[in-house]
């Protein structure tokens, strides 16, 4: 908590509204272990909103890295995706600092993205990501660099480039969010054989029904409902059991039409708020449907008066 409250102090442009039940501390641990080594990569396999981003994020952030994601627009082509990795591999080669670049299989506009990918998870490096004017500026910056970390080295071309290499391997950390849904996992995972190899693979299985219902406490426990608090705390488990019901019924559905559909994690977060927005919106049209019964109740109030003063006349 208190470091998910630095990251929305410090970070702009993410907020993190994160419920640390113990399936999701299990994975920040392991997310945090897997970036925490030298070269270590990881590959996050879970369907949708499960929380491989936001934990990523987090990760970073107390291990003290920056991490990076690509921003995809219509026009985004490997020429771009080339100049974002540029970036990177200044950051962890030429400055030294730690880097986190997570990449989600929904990021994929073109199959050729992940024969980068796969290239620098296997080897480190991708060949002719600089130019040669490029590299000459990047050899004068990190001459120095490598003369006070390894003085016995000469600064040869080679020993540079190795050096720079290296140093980008070290502090460069991969973080692949992939869902297993669908066939484009397994095939991906054929083709591009570094993604298994050169990662550390954690599986985000679905939410148990203490992760469920903790979400669900988080959502709802300062949203005011009119009921008692036992009610209540029947409502919150409700919750848990109406996304579990679904899930069932998802598989259900499969064997008699063979329709594969998914209910998400994110599917209970959406729940919830619909949930929320009903509620607002059906107690309002309460509130404006007492107020209109008042109101006419008030009229038959005023023509009796009136009927009763007719009557005396």
């Amino acid at each position: 908590m208190f470091f998910m409250g630095q990251f929305n102090e410090y970070i702009r442009g993410y907020h993190m509204d994160l419920v640390f039940f113990m399936d999701a501390l299990k994975h920040l641990m392991i997310v945090s272990r897997i970036i925490g080594n030298p070269r270590g990569n990881a590959l996050l396999v879970g369907v949708g909103g499960s929380g491989k981003q936001s934990l990523t994020r987090l990760a970073s952030f107390i291990a003290g890295y920056k991490f990076f994601q690509i921003t995809l627009t219509r026009s985004y082509n490997t020429g771009n995706l080339t100049e974002d990795l540029k970036i990177l591999y200044r950051t962890a080669g030429l400055e030294g600092g730690g880097m986190t670049f997570i990449f989600t299989d929904n990021e994929i506009k073109e199959e050729s993205f992940l024969e980068f990918i796969n290239n620098i998870l296997s080897s480190g490096e991708i060949a002719n990501l600089f130019a040669k004017d490029e590299l000459d500026e990047m050899y004068s910056e990190l001459t120095p660099v490598m003369k006070k970390i390894q003085p016995r080295r000469p600064p040869t071309q080679d020993n540079l480039y190795d050096f720079f290499i290296s140093r980008a391997r070290f502090n460069l950390h991969i973080a692949l969010c992939f869902s297993p849904v669908g066939e484009k996992f397994r095939m991906r995972s054929l083709k591009f054989p570094g993604l298994i190899s050169g990662c550390v693979i954690d599986w985000f299985q679905k939410w148990p029904e203490d992760a469920r219902i903790a979400v669900s406490r988080h959502y709802l426990t300062e949203f005011q409902i009119i009921c008692s608090d036992k009610v209540k705390e029947h409502v919150i488990d409700i919750m848990s059991w109406i996304h579990e019901s679904v899930q069932e019924a998802c598989l259900t559905y499969f064997d008699r039409f063979r329709r594969v559909t998914f209910v998400t994690p994110k599917s209970l977060i959406s729940f919830l708020e619909s949930y929320k927005l009903l509620y607002k919106d059906k107690q309002n049209h309460i509130v404006v449907m007492s107020e209109r019964m008042s109101s006419g109740l008030d009229k038959l109030d005023e023509a009796g008066a009136s009927v009763a003063i007719l009557k005396r006349i």
